[in-house]
């Protein structure tokens, strides 16, 4: 079904009712509250970041049988996890939608894709990459220019295709682009946004934010948190402890790890085992610095050289 400039399965329908709750990110909040006049469904105004980020508590207070999780996908590393920490299952039942069965509730991951719009202007060259909301533009990138397209979406902390040597990110912002540079720092990344018709590199912005990094490793540090998230697709408890030994940190566990937050935590050093969105797009948000579990891999002294 369209609504306004997007589409959504229909079969959602299929899965809403007074015991369901809809849940949505920022942006997606006005659909959750069309599908609830339309089922007698309740929404969820907590914000919701990705589908590591599913309600089962916010399910649990309200009564309600099942979860309807609009706008992301669920890649396989979010995946494992939702497993591990509900004892649940989890099944693919169509493009882009997911079923997690725990003993308690039904969760349905379900796709909210934008219209692709008119006139779109020719991509860079490379191999098209997409958030879940993104698809049908990407496909149609794809089909109109003759390129490479991404069997499966991305997510901010999953890029499961290598790109070769260059990478075309469909989506508003730098945070996906800096996902698949990050997945590969070899690779040309280029974003390109849809809605404002302009493709732009991502480089510039890699360095800048890894040298911020590289010099915040390098320095002298007194106290280093690691950061846990008691999210049930992103708690990494015996990482966050490894990680902490290894430093000689502590482990400290949030549920929404906000920019203020942190910063009230006083750490020289932030690592991050929780959504790695805190250490890209809100790293200008914060006094502190934050690297996230991956990018501590990968923080050799030779890395470390060439990004400062």
């Amino acid at each position: 079904m369209e609504l306004g400039n997007l589409i959504v399965p229909d079969e959602v329908l299929s899965f809403l009712g007074p015991d369901a709750l809809i849940e949505s990110p920022p942006g997606f909040k006005w659909v959750a509250v069309e599908l609830a006049k339309r089922t007698g469904a309740k929404v969820s105004g907590r914000p919701v970041w990705g589908s590591c980020d599913v309600g089962l508590a916010d399910a649990e207070y309200m009564r309600a049988k099942r979860v309807v999780h609009l706008g992301h996908g669920v890649p396989p590393n979010v995946g494992y996890l939702l497993k591990k920490n509900t004892g649940g299952s989890l099944e693919k039942i169509d493009v882009d939608t997911y079923l997690l069965k725990t003993d308690r509730v039904e969760v349905y991951f379900v796709p909210v894709y934008y219209v692709p719009p008119p006139n779109l202007p020719r991509p860079p060259l490379g191999k098209i990459y997409f958030p879940v909301p993104y698809r049908l533009i990407a496909e149609e990138l794809a089909l109109q220019h003759s390129m490479e397209v991404a069997r499966e979406p991305i997510t901010g902390c999953w890029v499961g295709e290598p790109p070769g040597a260059s990478a075309v990110v469909v989506a508003s912002g730098y945070f996906y682009p800096l996902a698949v540079k990050l997945f590969y720092p070899d690779a040309e990344v280029w974003g390109y946004d849809p809605f404002k018709g302009k493709a732009f590199p991502v480089e510039g912005e890699f360095r800048r934010l890894m040298g911020l990094k590289g010099r915040a490793y390098m320095s002298s540090r007194e106290r280093v948190v690691v950061v846990v998230s008691r999210k049930p697709g992103q708690m990494q408890r015996e990482e966050a402890e490894r990680v902490a030994e290894e430093v000689g940190g502590v482990v400290v566990e949030v549920d929404e790890a906000s920019p203020e937050l942190l910063d009230d935590l006083g750490a020289d050093l932030i690592i991050n085992t929780a959504c790695p969105r805190i250490g890209f797009d809100d790293q200008d948000r914060m006094r502190t610095p934050v690297i996230n579990l991956h990018e501590l891999e990968g923080f050799t002294p030779q890395n470390i050289a060439r990004l400062l």
